[in-house]
Formats: C-alpha cells, sequence, structure tokens
C-alpha cells in the first residue's frame, strides 16, 4: 500500500510522492518544515560566506598597512613629567597618505599598562620619512617602557 496524505486544496488522499493532486489538480509542493529548513541552512551559508569575505578584506588591510611603512625607534627617555618616544616612520608606497599615526603601549616597572604614546602627521607624502616624537601623559604613574603597537593611515 503506498504512503498516503492529504490534498491541502481538496482534502483527497494521493500518494506522498505526487506532484499535483489527480482529483482537484493543486500543486502538492514540500512540506512547509522542509521549505524551512532550506531557508535557514540558505542564510547559515550566506552568512558564513560573507563573514569571510569580510575577514578576507580586514587581512589584506591588514598586509597593506604592515607593508605601506617602516619604522625605527631612536630613543625613549621621561622628562620628570612626559614619556617620550622618538624615532622614524618611512612611508614605503609611492602613496600620499593624508593622515599618519604611530601609537605605542607603555609599561611600568612592574610590567602594568599604564597607557598609550602617540605621535600623528598629516600629509606624508610618497617615499617620505617623517620624525616622530610620540608623548606619554601618564596619571601617578612612571613609565619604565614603551612598545610599538601600531601605525593608523589613510
Amino acid at each position: 500500500m503506498a504512503k498516503l496524505k492529504k490534498c491541502k486544496h481538496c482534502g483527497n488522499d494521493v500518494a506522498k510522492s505526487a506532484k499535483s493532486c489527480p482529483k482537484c489538480g493543486g500543486k502538492l509542493g514540500s512540506p512547509i518544515i522542509v521549505k524551512l529548513l532550506g531557508l535557514v541552512i540558505g542564510t547559515i551559508l550566506i552568512i558564513v560566506g560573507c563573514s569571510k569575505l569580510l575577514s578576507d578584506a580586514a587581512d589584506e588591510i591588514e598586509k597593506e598597512k604592515k607593508e605601506s611603512f617602516s619604522h625605527e625607534i631612536t630613543k625613549q627617555y621621561s622628562d620628570g613629567y612626559n614619556y617620550y618616544v622618538e624615532g622614524t616612520v618611512k612611508n614605503l608606497k609611492d602613496k600620499e597618505y593624508s593622515y599618519v599615526q604611530i601609537e605605542f603601549v607603555c609599561y611600568d616597572k612592574a610590567g602594568n599598562n599604564i597607557g598609550t604614546a602617540l605621535d600623528n602627521t598629516n600629509n606624508l607624502l610618497a617615499n617620505e620619512t617623517w620624525k616622530f616624537k610620540a608623548i606619554g601623559l601618564f596619571t601617578d604613574a612612571k613609565a619604565d617602557h614603551c612598545d610599538f603597537h601600531e601605525i593608523t593611515s589613510w
């Protein structure tokens, strides 16, 4: 005996494999759960695909930033009030950047993060070198050293 289901249009018993009802001609689509499951799976695949594209784009931007600049720290010191990190940033591209910022994370003698030191410039021309002097303003803390964190640009 064939497995049957009810026609959603006329209520007639119809074989489960039928595409349409032989009595009324109504189309017998997949059950709603199958359609819903397909929609959920499709949505998940789209989200995963988009997140992969965004991740790849972010990785490409990060790679571009690393290949765009080189930096050198020439000295770090305190004047009793502020802590300074001096050095140079070289624009390695044939591209002008309207804004460039260098940032350092600063630590006390115990190794605690006490803040940041930073400097920025406007209009760093293609293949130009910028001499920076990053300043760290710390409240009630003495910096022991600062480590390079990142160069931001656009």
